[in-house]
């Protein structure tokens, strides 16, 4: 029992809620100061403050996130901790699970009463190398940053508690202002510190376009009509949140200029961020597509350990939704739902690394774009059959909507859900067993997507395609309009 709780204890992953002596939610504050120099942010002070942090010796007090998917994070730079006693030595050691690398810091002794970890974080710098990448670096651009929690916070575990977010804006210029998807300026809320982590965060001289709790956030000025997607993803926000039952009103999206030649888009939490650069020209409905993928993420996702294993349940969900839901909605015409979905066609049933399994994918991912892209067109095709089919065994009672929505609501429970619950509840819906659907995906085995999928709206036929960069020839398919 003793290594047990040993092993519990050197862990700060399972920590739980912390509550005082009162009984009351303990308070965590959090301060971020960046700072301006020669007309850019050169660093930032990230400063925790808790009422009390039941942690003993040899045990984790934080770590930081030095790159997840071959992204960079960020360094914690000065790193001090001190309680009611004073300072409080670390030890400090590295581990790299993939995809992500850590520094971990260890205590060297029983931390007492509350405790202040402080530390500094740079900005990543860029190289003519680098590309394209999940936004979550530490960025800068003309007027600020922004940057995904995960890269500037510590990870102090699984800590509930009344949290406190404050922004020092004295060594930044007038009219500097910080903004995270929780809130702009200070604010205080209570839930999970991770939650913080997980979220975009902007800051400096912050453009940006609200209404309420929903916003859109910007630094340089975008080449485009940034309030036409402002308004068009307020919108569509809004028949999102109906759909996926969502009664939580925060939802921000930050823009990211680009010094690269094609830009992407990542979501965090209540937030996602997408990117622009000075040769792809961006439009309401060039942008359509990624703006609705990226919104879905903050819904339908399984438990996504090993790296891989659910992966095409989110990626598909999204490719699936990004479609669907603007389509049932009136945003988009049916003929550009036609034109989604065809590319999607394309891109999986051509990709040379389709018949990966799951995790071999994702084991590669990052080094072979190819790979990468193999979640969200074996996911959308098996969630559309999966809808098919479940109409089909209901009589047009019950649909895939079914499944991810009470999976949404096991989540909400604190349930951690897999590919197994994803099967125990179509069947519980719909009384199929997808089993071996499921098995013959995730293993990269061919399957056929099926007209009257994608709701009953398009057909389908089979056609011969050239795989991409091989030239061979593959099955592929077309799609048309039904009548």
């Amino acid at each position: 029992m003793e290594e047990l709780k040993i092993a519990r204890r050197k862990s700060g992953d399972n920590m739980g809620r912390i509550y005082g002596k009162d009984g009351n939610l303990m308070k965590c504050r959090i301060c971020l100061k960046p700072w301006w120099e020669k007309e850019e942010i050169s660093r930032m002070d990230v400063t925790f403050s808790f009422d009390g942090l039941e942690r003993y010796k040899e045990d984790e007090l934080c770590r930081m996130q030095l790159s997840a998917h071959m992204v960079p994070g960020c360094d914690a730079l000065d790193f001090q901790a001190r309680d009611e006693l004073g300072d409080v030595n670390v030890e400090v050691s590295c581990s790299e699970p993939y995809p992500y690398r850590y520094k971990h810091f260890f205590l060297k002794r029983d931390l007492q009463g509350k405790v202040c970890v402080r530390y500094t974080v740079k900005p990543r710098p860029l190289l003519p190398a680098d590309r394209c990448a999940p936004y979550l670096d530490f960025r800068c651009e003309e007027g600020g940053a922004t940057s995904g929690g995960s890269s500037i916070l510590a990870i102090f575990g699984e800590i509930e508690g009344e949290l406190s977010l404050s922004w020092d804006m004295s060594c930044m210029p007038a009219g500097s202002r910080g903004i995270c998807a929780f809130g702009e300026g200070d604010f205080t809320m209570e839930g999970s510190l991770n939650r913080l982590r997980e979220c975009y965060f902007a800051m400096g001289l912050v453009k940006s376009v609200t209404q309420g709790d929903f916003g859109i956030y910007w630094l340089t000025e975008p080449a485009f009509d940034i309030r036409a997607i402002a308004e068009y993803t307020r919108d569509l926000f809004a028949r999102m949140q109906e759909f996926f039952h969502d009664k939580e009103s925060n939802y921000r999206i930050f823009v990211r200029k680009d010094p690269y030649t094609h830009s992407g888009g990542s979501a965090m939490e209540r937030s996602y961020m997408f990117g622009w650069n000075d040769t792809e020209p961006v439009s309401v409905e060039s942008k359509q597509s990624i703006l609705a993928h990226e919104m879905v993420h903050n819904w339908p996702h399984l438990c996504d350990e090993p790296f891989g294993i659910t992966s095409w349940y989110s990626e598909g969900a999204a490719e699936y939704y990004s479609v669907v839901l603007p389509l049932r909605m009136g945003l988009i015409p049916v003929q550009t739902a036609l034109e989604e979905i065809q590319k999607m066609t394309d891109d999986y049933y051509t990709n040379p690394t389709r018949h990966m399994e799951n995790l071999e994918a994702a084991r590669i991912c990052w080094q072979d774009r190819r790979a990468q892209k193999l979640p969200y067109g074996r996911g959308v095709f098996f969630l559309a059959n999966t809808d098919l089919k479940i109409r089909q065994a209901t009589e047009g009672r019950r649909s895939v909507d079914d499944v991810v929505l009470s999976l949404l609501g096991q989540a909400g429970t604190g349930k951690v859900l897999g590919n197994e619950s994803f099967l125990e509840t179509v069947q519980e819906i719909s009384g199929l067993d997808l089993t071996d659907d499921l098995e013959t995906m995730r293993t990269g085995g061919h399957f056929a997507p099926l007209s009257g999928s994608f709701d009953g709206r398009f057909l389908v036929t089979e056609k011969e395609a050239q795989e991409t960069e091989t030239g061979n020839t593959v099955t592929s398919y077309q799609w048309s309009i039904q009548s």
